[in-house]
């Protein structure tokens, strides 16, 4: 990439960066009402969101769109690897659809209801969405998504599923699971140095989910350690291949936290629920996506550092616009968007 590029996209994510919320910020919209909410994230993002009572339900709609813009702006000066690596990180938004649509079919959801649910990815699109939700059975839907791009994904989340008892929690793991496999096999098609970096944010987001997926298939699902370590990526930061096969071996939950290497022993062992666990999981790995966002220099991931801290933003807003609307009180909505004071 030419150093104008660079200099243009290190730009370009500094300004994206500065319309972030501030995490404690985020926490405080859950104390106000709907209009101050949406008075705020306008005040802070620079965007327009409706505050018309009649209205109201776009602003959900308008969060992806916004964010999907600023991430079709970022990408467009990159091209060759870089480009492929972006265009596929990108398919985490899609997968979202994909769990959606298996979940919808599969719980026999109205068609209605599925469509409300998905995420509108207009230029990133790659599913027929309409035809697969015209399938007439779930099992028909994943024989059309194997014939997609995202075909290897959802074969191997499918074989899981038959094989552990139909359960929808697995079946999401395993997409996620060998989503982040292959994006993971994409940085080493990137310059050395970007894939250094971008591999020191992935590495963290990939212990975050190896060890809470390890939790859950042992102690909340109670499959075999053999069973476990298989369904994990194994390829994380600091959480590598020989250290979650002695960690999958432990027989209660105690003990492997007790058994954790720092800093996941210090920020996990005062807590007793994995729920918990995961909600300070998700703001360890955000924290180094942050960290990264704001004092490298190195453009490809501080790009993909605000594509990760984008998309939890976004999830993070929409549950809170959408239990406002609802009439949950503070304290129901703190518990669905997982914030821990």
């Amino acid at each position: 990439m030419s150093g104008f590029s660079s200099d243009y996209l290190n730009t370009r994510v500094s300004l994206y960066a500065s319309r972030l919320f501030p995490a404690q910020r985020l926490l405080d919209l859950i104390d106000l009402d709907l209009n101050q909410v949406l008075q705020e994230m306008n005040r802070i993002t620079g965007h327009h969101y409706e505050t018309e009572p009649d209205k109201l339900g776009r602003n959900v709609y308008y969060l992806y769109q916004y964010a999907l813009e600023d991430y079709r702006v970022l990408l467009r000066p990159f091209s060759g690897n870089e480009r492929r690596f972006f265009n596929f990180a990108i398919r985490w938004f899609e997968l979202v659809n994909v769990k959606v649509l298996i979940r919808g079919k599969f719980t026999a959801t109205p068609v209605e209801d599925i469509k409300d649910q998905l995420v509108d990815l207009g230029y990133f699109v790659d599913l027929a969405t309409k035809e697969l939700l015209e399938t007439e059975d779930p099992y028909e839907m994943l024989r059309m998504l194997e014939m997609t791009a995202y075909g290897g994904i959802v074969r191997q989340a499918r074989r899981v599923y038959d094989e552990q008892g139909n359960d929808l929690f697995l079946l999401d793991a395993t997409i996620d699971r060998s989503f982040f496999i292959d994006l993971k096999q994409r940085t080493r098609f990137l310059q050395p140095e970007d894939a250094e970096r971008v591999n020191h944010v992935l590495g963290n987001l990939l212990d975050r989910f190896n060890l809470l997926w390890l939790m859950r298939y042992r102690f909340s699902y109670q499959l075999s350690p053999a069973k476990s370590y298989f369904l994990l990526t194994a390829i994380g930061k600091k959480l590598h291949s020989a250290e979650l096969m002695r960690l999958a071996k432990i027989e209660t939950l105690e003990e492997l936290l007790d058994e954790l290497p720092e800093p996941f022993h210090s920020l996990l062992s005062r807590y007793k629920v994995i729920a918990d666990m995961e909600v300070v999981m998700e703001y360890f790995s955000l924290s180094i996506a942050a960290r990264e966002l704001l004092y490298s220099s190195n453009v490809a991931a501080r790009t993909f550092s605000y594509i990760l801290l984008r998309e939890a933003e976004v999830r993070f807003l929409q549950a809170v616009i959408k239990g406002k609307r609802l009439g949950f009180d503070s304290d129901m909505i703190q518990q669905a968007v997982g914030g821990l004071h």
